[in-house]
């Protein structure tokens, strides 16, 4: 293929649309990485990141399964402008409830021993996840003007923390500028959709019958449960052991989560449209895609694990700094992880979703999620920090071998 054709690729540039949206979200904030370790010290790092990973379980359930259902919804009907406007007004509304809902959930479970401040702090961009309608730009395929809005957001939230946050009594400032960076670039996105795409406002009918409610709660559970997977980990250290402890695993996890996204998002959902198209149209023709495509996603994806085992070193010295040193170590023991996470996220996404198997995503979300807790467990008091890493790597193994499984039951059916 001629280079210019690739060029005006759709799908690859949907895939490259979305690298830079998942640099926008990781790359920018590890730049602040530095600089807030060496400010705030391990020991506050960790109480800021256990926060952050509190407000993380809320922003699973605020986002709900939107990211796939109304965006399936807005594709579907892009050329409907009464459905559009119903379901970007169900969609938000749903969310709002959702908000509502996490922010008592938050509080009820807050504790005097991690500062219930500063997990409200956090928590706080979780109102920018409500209005940023990011699900409505992917239906319409301006995945672009999305990138365009994440990249702000975090531009924002970076510059803030470089002009204010200057000594340890300001890790409060810290998780505010990150929150309120993403509510008003949020605010800005919506009022662009509302006018660009002539978003009248009308009052949403039922939400539990709506469409993308019905389609996203079996991908929610999956999404939820599989993805709590990241900060389960963080809630074992967090309770058996140190601040410091959470420190160290936190700055590890947030160089390895970094890489996983900016490694496997690009993929999951550039492709996914293509994906439940070519699963609609010939289930076999399906299969030989999502075949070919794993085979690509399993070389790229095992490249950058072994990049990460050589510069692991480099990455906690630039990022986390000497205090951290002992992150080093723990990122190695992650080293499988790129590999690991994209071989199963893209068998659930683009096989069970595409195949419209999503009736049997929470089943693996729940076989997987309770895997991890089992794996912490059992490894962190064994092996501390690295426990929570070997849980995290076993725990996707699980996912992989569930999702398999079903896929090939559902092919021999077929």
């Amino acid at each position: 293929m001629k280079p210019s054709t690739l060029l005006k690729n759709k799908l690859l540039q949907n895939i490259f649309s979305q690298g830079f949206v998942q640099l926008a979200n990781y790359a920018v904030p590890l730049l602040v990485i530095p600089y807030v370790t060496r400010v705030l010290g391990p020991e506050l790092f960790g109480t800021a990141s256990f926060a952050q990973n509190m407000a993380s379980y809320a922003t699973l359930l605020v986002n709900f399964g939107f990211d796939f259902s109304a965006t399936q919804e807005v594709s579907i009907n892009r050329n409907n402008p009464e459905k559009l406007q119903q379901t970007f007004w169900e969609v938000v509304a749903f969310k709002l409830m959702l908000l509502v809902i996490s922010f008592i959930a938050l509080f009820l479970l807050s504790d005097q021993q991690h500062n219930a401040t500063l997990v409200f702090a956090a928590a706080l961009l979780n109102v920018g996840c409500v209005v940023f309608p990011s699900w409505f730009l992917q239906g319409v395929e301006q995945i672009a003007k999305m990138s365009l809005f994440t990249f702000f957001v975090r531009v924002l939230g970076a510059v803030v923390v470089f002009a204010f946050v200057k000594s340890p009594d300001h890790v409060l400032l810290y998780l505010l500028a990150l929150s309120l960076s993403n509510v008003v670039v949020g605010f800005v996105a919506f009022f662009y959709v509302i006018r660009k795409y002539n978003i009248g406002y009308s009052v949403p009918k039922s939400l539990l019958s709506s469409p993308s409610v019905r389609k996203g709660f079996p991908i929610f559970l999956n999404t939820f449960l599989v993805n709590c997977n990241v900060f389960v980990g963080v809630s074992f250290v967090g309770s058996l052991m140190s601040d410091y402890d959470v420190g160290i695993y936190s700055g590890a996890q947030k160089i390895m989560t970094a890489i996983l996204m900016v490694v496997s998002q690009p993929f999951l959902i550039a492709l996914f449209p293509r994906m439940s198209k070519k699963f609609a149209d010939d289930r076999q023709e399906g299969f030989l895609f999502m075949r070919r495509c794993l085979v690509l996603i399993t070389f790229i994806s095992g490249l950058a694990s072994i990049l990460v085992y050589f510069l692991s070193p480099m990455a906690v010295g630039l990022m986390l700094g000497e205090k951290f040193a002992r992150s080093v170590s723990l990122l190695c023991v992650m080293t499988p992880l790129p590999l690991l996470y994209t071989v199963a996220s893209t068998l659930t996404v683009q096989g069970l979703f595409g195949m419209q198997l999503q009736r049997y995503a929470p089943l693996v979300g729940v076989l997987v999620f309770l895997s991890n807790m089992f794996f912490c467990w059992l490894l962190i008091p064994k092996f501390g920090v690295e426990g929570a890493a070997f849980s995290w790597m076993l725990c996707q193994l699980v996912e992989i071998m569930t999702a398999s499984l079903i896929i090939e039951t559902n092919r021999r059916k077929k």
